[in-house]
């Protein structure tokens, strides 16, 4: 992963120092950046002690430099954090950077790092590094596919390659004041079809009486058939379930398994800057 990284470094630093980004006049006319960051917050105390956080920062640069038109380089990180009774339940996080030449054109090559980690899915790491491309069908649809190179590690680590599939839905409506979006991945590897990570992400955003703040509805699904049908792996034991047991009058810890489907909806406000 070290070496993996070095690399992604390099290609990063060569791109940034190119004369294309250079930040003289000229190109500071055709360029445009935005960021957005996302907040959520939610906690209950008395009877029950919850604790709900999670907070999302993305950055772009995009326009047109030299002849590549529609060029885009993004950034972007989050993470979530949850509590109950002061006993963590919900702790994940994900960095992920790309770079798409012709972003909003017709064909749009682009390649991607990407690193994240689910404790409650048993993930303590997965890193990625994908070349693909998009291919957009109208305003509105797009389809993509990325060969990504994959370092995964659960119980134990392991490194293969997978395919990665994106239809998408995007619309943009009452003057930017409505935005929907709806992506899905398919990512089998690439010497094992049944070996696959299903994910589906919808984005509501309705901007608010101020330009900059907005609120958004966010609805995830995951599947890993990892954990699928026989595939049974056991949580850790202090994240095991309790169940009462009459014989010892007392809750007694309950074998659990991880599940294959998560789904999660949250509220939050992003600010545009």
């Amino acid at each position: 992963m070290i070496t993996r990284f070095s690399i992604f470094t390099s290609l990063l630093y060569i791109c940034l120092s190119n004369p294309l980004f250079a930040q003289d006049n000229e190109v500071q006319e055709v360029v445009t950046s935005s960021q957005d960051l996302y907040v959520a917050f939610d906690q209950t105390t008395g009877n029950t002690n919850n604790l709900v956080t999670g907070a999302e920062y993305s950055y772009s640069l995009v326009g047109d430099l030299w002849s590549l038109k529609d060029t885009e380089f993004s950034f972007s990180l989050g993470g979530n954090y949850a509590t109950l009774e002061d006993v963590p339940y919900a702790l994940d996080g994900n960095v992920h950077t790309q770079f798409d030449l012709w972003a909003n054109q017709k064909y749009s090559p682009f390649f991607f790092y990407d690193y994240s980690f689910d404790r409650s899915l048993g993930l303590i790491n997965r890193t990625d590094f994908g070349i693909g491309g998009k291919v957009r069908f109208g305003k509105i649809f797009s389809v993509s596919y990325a060969y990504m190179f994959e370092e995964e590690e659960y119980d134990s680590v392991e490194t293969f390659s997978r395919h990665s599939f994106r239809p998408k839905v995007k619309l943009v409506l009452a003057e930017g004041n409505f935005f929907f979006d709806y992506r899905a991945f398919y990512k089998p590897k690439v010497d094992d079809f049944e070996d696959f990570l299903l994910e589906n992400t919808i984005v509501l955003s309705v901007m608010t009486f101020y330009e900059a703040l907005s609120v958004d509805i966010t609805l995830k699904h995951s599947y890993n058939s990892k954990y699928e049908g026989d595939n049974k792996v056991l949580k850790p034991l202090e994240e095991w379930e309790s169940q009462y047991d009459p014989d010892y009058g007392d809750f007694v810890a309950k074998e659990t398994f991880y599940k294959d489907t998560d789904l999660s909806v949250s509220i939050g406000f992003s600010f545009t800057f």
